[in-house]
């Protein structure tokens, strides 16, 4: 069978076909080719443009919530306060320690000991000397020694040795020696 013939015999067929059949086949290729281009074309894009929109507006709330978090730091670096230091009296060594006891409780640190290892008199300050034994994690020093760089620009500290072993781990004995500087009575 050729083409030409096929093409007859469907016209031929196709002629034999009532009104009624005629506009039932038209109607049915018709709800095909639709049913086929949504299927095919339209849903998949539309998908696609509905989950393109979706990311949009994800990425746009995400630059909304980065802008706000910069515009609110941006206002706290606009105006940064000039820490004065000043070395406290030699009598407020307690007031001293006890700042330091507070950022060791805050950066949830166990002090096992502190102990002063001696006072150098300088030209208008003492340098008292200490070592401090700790129980505590590595993160846990870790915060604490920021805490105490930052606001406790009078407390520095020299030395530090961690050791742990299995009765201890994951903490471990910390000992710092540092030095703190107060100011000598007039």
């Amino acid at each position: 069978m050729d083409l030409k013939t096929v093409k007859d015999t469907i016209g031929k067929k196709f002629e034999a076909l009532s009104q009624r059949e005629k506009v039932i086949f038209a109607i049915t290729l018709a709800a095909a080719v639709f049913v086929v281009f949504h299927v095919m074309l339209y849903s998949p894009a539309s998908k696609k443009v509905k989950l393109k929109r979706q990311t949009l507006q994800n990425i746009k709330k995400e630059i909304e919530a980065i802008n706000l978090i910069l515009s609110s730091q941006a206002v706290v670096q606009k105006a940064p306060v000039a820490e004065k230091i000043t070395l406290p009296e030699a009598e407020n060594l307690s007031g001293m320690l006890a700042a330091i006891s507070r950022e060791a409780t805050m950066a949830r640190v166990d002090f096992i000991s502190i102990s002063p290892e001696g006072f150098e008199y300088k030209d208008r300050f003492i340098e008292m000397k200490v070592k401090i034994e700790l129980r505590v994690r590595s993160r846990e020093l870790y915060d604490f020694l920021k805490n105490i760089e930052t606001r406790h620009k009078l407390f520095m500290v020299h030395d530090l040795k961690f050791e742990t072993n299995s009765a201890l781990y994951p903490a471990g004995i910390a000992i710092l020696k540092a030095g703190t500087y107060l100011r000598k009575k007039q």
